[in-house]
């Protein structure tokens, strides 16, 4: 089962796109310097893939992402102390025993809302509406060191990859999922290498240009108990190969009613020997 969907793509090459990040609240909203195309694309339901159970030698789907049963004991998501003492540990231990790295360094937190009004409630961000991938073939490393610090340059040495762990808070998903494109319908000339910029931070993102060839994929009426895996850096190679490019999709059959769209994002440095 399939439907359409508008995603924005840029609309052309450009040397250096700038994005400049928004603020959690009310109007929060991107920007971006580079004229951009709302594209239609037919999302398919990878509930229903049939190949669904394939996984490489590092517990990811060969797609870039994967969708996983995971319950939490974390109540409320704003809070930080218990996301550091119960929610880090459970990742921690999930990410070890379903990608068989070694060590786990979580740097990230993000929980975002569909809704306005809850939005500025909870000073949360909004989902991300256009197609992208939140890391760089040199942000990857950048990130490396700006976590790790003493530790980056031997731990670059071996093969790192950070991986997103997102999570619905809704029961179920009834409008603005996360739409992933499967990696091996995307080339590097797909993706445009782009600045980030932030109150508190300067970096870079992927955005992408749209291809027919591209295929995407979505999990229909997500739950809170499931979250899905997807790689947004591998420095196999150098980090160039590309990584799982997402975006928040409207669904066009969505009740009138349904429920606003929440979710928490983490972001994690994952390490194998």
């Amino acid at each position: 089962m399939s439907l359409q969907a508008q995603v924005e793509f840029l609309a052309g090459r450009s040397e250096r796109p700038i994005y400049y990040a928004s603020s959690a609240g009310r109007n929060a909203a991107h920007e971006i310097d580079q004229p951009m195309s709302i594209v239609s694309v037919e999302v398919e339901d990878a509930r229903l893939r049939v190949d669904n159970d394939l996984k490489d030698e590092f517990g990811l789907h060969p797609s870039g992402f994967s969708l996983h049963k995971f319950p939490t004991r974390v109540q409320n998501f704003l809070d930080q102390s218990e996301i550091d003492s119960v929610y880090a540990t459970e990742i921690e231990d999930f990410l070890k025993a379903n990608t068989g790295c070694y060590r786990v360094h979580i740097f990230d937190y993000t929980v975002r809302a569909s809704d306005p009004e809850l939005r500025e409630l909870k000073q949360v961000r909004e989902p991300a509406y256009l197609v992208h991938n939140d890391y760089t073939s040199n942000s990857g490393f950048v990130c490396l060191q700006e976590s790790l610090g003493d530790e980056a340059d031997n731990l670059a040495q071996g093969r790192f990859q950070i991986i997103n762990i997102w999570r619905p808070l809704v029961d179920p998903v009834e409008d603005f999922p996360l739409a992933l494109c499967d990696t091996r319908s995307l080339t590097t000339a797909d993706l445009v290498d782009t600045e980030r910029r932030a109150a508190n931070h300067t970096g870079e993102i992927q955005l992408a240009l749209h291809r027919d060839e591209q295929r995407w994929f979505y999990f229909s009426k997500m739950r809170p108990d499931e979250v899905l895996l997807f790689k947004t850096f591998d420095s196999i190679d150098g980090g160039v190969d590309p990584c799982s490019i997402h975006s928040a999709i409207r669904l066009p059959d969505a009740p009138a009613d349904a429920k606003p769209r929440e979710s928490v994002e983490a972001r994690a440095l994952v390490f194998y020997r």
